[in-house]
């Protein structure tokens, strides 16, 4: 029954997402063909060395370039292969750089001339920055699917199955806490989860940054799961994953450790007696493979911005060609900053919606967006308002792991609000969506301690939010933009 269900949330909601997935920007509506304009996938390329075929000109034939296994892009822009209007924000999103001295790479941005100077841009590498979590993913997949593979149907399945994971673990979770009964149901805290966050927009998008924050949400909402469920060896590569798709994920770790320790060592005296009887060293030494997955996977990423970068911390960020007053904060305070937490928290926290206005002054559809840098999480999704009830449990045991989860929700959020830009043109903060099953988990505590009339008034507000939001993308006006 159980497996029937899983199945059935999965097919559901993979479905609806496909279908967003099909009429939005990215999709077959209008023009009949997926964009290949994700980063992740081009960098997948690159590494299983794929062949790139140039289209044919008006008297030239189609070209077959032979492209050996490597770990630039470069190739893949030189020869043009991506026709799609958004291809100059793909470019300007690359680690572009020059070499300089002795074989140091050298910001694009910091030499004159680069831009005009054809010698300078023959010169050009072009690296896909930000972790290479996706890319890792998506490489076995291009391996079988090839030309055929796009992420906005990938992400849109992906989406479904996430909410098909965090039915089942909120199921789990509030066995944990004795909350089985009440208000609001299973299938209520489904659709919170399914179209009453950002997932039901940032799911299908398939494009550079969200497709990152798609796998890697995907990847520990799985983590956290077979960890309670005791799959330790699949929980550590699925924690593993995500960490290399969005870094502030490892935050999520005192959770994922306590979910593994169903039966916690609560105190000295149990962890005297548990050493006593000898049982110390294998609780342990249990937790060795959570860990590799993310050990492997969190190596690899380091040698790689070793490799392409020059240092095991750079993920290409100095290289990219970012606006700006952007890159005036970059310079002035670096990517994370305690500076930037004031400006964030206010756009990501409580920013009010913004009215849309002609030039005349006159209300004009869509009448209520998000501004450019985020709006508040109130506003976005104000279900998850039952937090604030979500701070007690009924014994040492659930309180242990509750504040675990609380502690592991702050240490994921907190990259995104010290990180020098909020994500632009968005509804809401996505990268608050870094915890989104975190949120949820707590989410669902609150709201069935709440009465049942305020929960379920709380679930469809949200609801209400951010089919909103997915209206407006499906008809191509980008939420935070004017149409």
């Amino acid at each position: 029954m159980v497996e029937q269900r899983f199945v059935r949330v999965w097919v559901l909601w993979g479905m609806i997402y496909l279908g967003l997935a099909v009429i939005g920007p990215g999709g077959l509506v209008p023009v009949p063909t997926w964009p290949a304009v994700n980063q992740h996938l081009i960098q997948a390329k690159a590494w299983l060395g794929l062949d790139i075929t140039v289209p044919a000109g008006m008297r030239a034939r189609e070209r077959v370039i032979e492209v050996m296994p490597r770990l630039d892009v470069t190739p893949y822009f030189q020869n043009r292969v991506i026709r799609d209007p958004r291809e100059d924000s793909l470019i300007s999103n690359l680690a572009i750089s020059l070499p300089g001295p002795q074989g140091v790479l050298v910001p694009a941005q910091d030499v004159w001339g680069a831009g005009t100077d054809p010698r300078l841009i023959a010169a050009l590498r072009c690296d896909v920055g930000f972790p290479p979590g996706p890319a890792f993913f998506l490489a076995p997949l291009l391996a079988v699917f090839r030309g055929l593979l796009a992420t906005q149907w990938l992400g849109a399945l992906l989406g479904g199955f996430a909410i098909a994971v965090i039915d089942r673990l909120m199921a789990a979770w509030v066995g944990i806490f004795g909350l089985t009964r009440g208000s609001p149901s299973g299938n209520a805290m489904v659709l919170l989860a399914g179209c009453g966050t950002l997932w039901v927009w940032l799911a299908p998008d398939g494009g550079t940054f969200l497709f990152a924050q798609t796998v890697g949400v995907t990847a520990l909402t799985l983590a956290l799961l077979l960890a309670l469920k005791g799959w330790r060896w699949v929980a550590g590569l699925a924690f593993g994953l995500a960490i290399t798709c969005r870094p502030a994920m490892l935050g999520a770790l005192p959770l994922l450790v306590l979910l593994h320790f169903r039966r916690p060592l609560r105190s000295v005296a149990g962890i005297r007696r548990a050493q006593g009887e000898g049982r110390l060293m294998p609780e342990l030494i249990g937790i060795l493979p959570l860990m590799v997955g993310p050990l492997v996977l969190g190596g690899t990423t380091l040698a790689l911005n070793w490799l392409r970068f020059g240092s095991i911390t750079d993920f290409g960020y100095r290289f990219m060609l970012v606006p700006p007053f952007l890159r005036e904060r970059l310079i002035e305070h670096g990517q994370l900053s305690w500076a930037h937490f004031g400006r964030n928290f206010h756009w990501v926290g409580w920013q009010l919606p913004v009215l849309v206005r002609d030039g005349a002054g006159d209300l004009v559809f869509p009448f209520l967006a998000s501004a450019p840098q985020g709006m508040g999480l109130i506003w976005v999704t104000p279900a998850f308002l039952g937090l604030v009830v979500a701070w007690w449990a009924r014994g040492r045991r659930e309180m242990t792991l509750l504040g675990a989860t609380w502690l592991s929700l702050v240490l994921v959020v907190l990259p995104g609000l010290l990180y020098y830009n909020t994500g632009w043109v968005q509804w809401g903060g996505r990268f608050l969506m870094d915890a989104w099953p975190i949120w949820l988990l707590l989410a669902v505590i609150g709201l069935r301690r709440l009465p049942p009339a305020l929960s379920y008034f709380l679930i469809v507000v949200s609801v209400l939010s951010n089919c909103w939001a997915a209206l407006l993308v499906a008809m191509r006006i980008w939420p935070g933009c004017c149409p």
